[in-house]
């Protein structure tokens, strides 16, 4: 399924077939990248970039969904619905944008369109975000998004020997 966000933006479902240009995108970001995402040392070349799609993409969670994000043409990033909990009807997303893009609304803007693809097509409910308290850009877009702060994890990961706080934030559907 091929999800249409503007002119400029679109989602198209992500593959195996991805993994070199993933690997590429990761590589070209890695520093940037690696100060928020735990998994960006494993991806090291083609055959983990296909490692880490093939995780994601078989993950197995309820309505757990992964995408390339387009960008004028280029693949530049991943977005996905971790899963969706029947019980709660919350949607935990995720995402990651090559350090080229930032600046260009392409998060916001595929928030803005999710928020309806989910209430039509899933019982979501709520919309998840789950920021590392330093991925100041990430917390940026929850906000702008419309989501509000909920709850923090206390100490949940050590990035560059740094203890980090765990960030929830909410969008109500």
């Amino acid at each position: 399924m091929k999800l249409s966000i503007t002119d400029s933006i679109e989602l198209q479902p992500l593959a195996v077939t991805d993994s070199l240009n993933i690997f590429n995108l990761v590589e070209s970001s890695r520093p940037l990248l690696g100060k928020y995402l735990y998994w960006v040392d494993g991806v090291r070349d083609e055959l983990s970039a296909n490692k880490y799609i093939e995780e994601r993409t078989n993950s197995g969670l309820p309505g757990s969904r992964w995408f390339k994000i387009i960008f004028d043409t280029q693949v530049c990033g991943v977005f996905g619905i971790k899963s969706i909990s029947a019980g709660s009807g919350i949607a935990e997303v995720g995402y990651w944008l090559s350090h080229a893009v930032h600046g260009n609304g392409i998060i916001v803007n595929i928030i803005a369109q999710l928020s309806s693809f989910l209430l039509e097509k899933t019982d979501a409910k709520i919309m998840e975000f789950r920021c590392l308290e330093n991925n100041i850009s990430s917390i940026r877009v929850a906000k702008k998004s419309g989501a509000e702060f909920v709850y923090l994890i206390p100490n949940y990961i050590n990035t560059g020997n740094e203890n980090q706080d765990l960030h929830i934030y909410q969008l109500q559907l």
